[in-house]
């Protein structure tokens, strides 16, 4: 069995949903950090770590849209991942 290509779009939504999560979880160590190098307000803490989780969502959505756009490029040229599947 081969994968010919991969669903660009879909692929984007895995790395994006799973870097926001992670950006979520992150965020108030980010938050911890940048206090310890001055005193930030409330704002501006929670500025960063708004545009923190954004950043990491929309990176992982592009990032897996490039996967998607790429693989399915190579896949063309040399052909696709090969998987081998076991019944048991």
């Amino acid at each position: 069995m081969k994968i010919k290509s991969l669903n660009s779009a879909s692929l984007a939504k895995v790395p994006g949903l799973t870097y926001l999560i992670l950006a979520v979880i992150f965020s108030p160590f980010i938050h911890f950090m940048a206090n310890v190098e001055g005193q930030t307000g409330l704002t501006e803490s929670l500025i960063i770590i708004l545009a923190v989780i954004l950043f990491y969502g929309i990176a992982g959505v592009i990032g897996g849209f490039l996967i998607g756009v790429i693989y399915n490029l190579i896949a063309k040229k040399f052909g696709g991942i090969e998987i081998e599947f076991e019944t048991t």
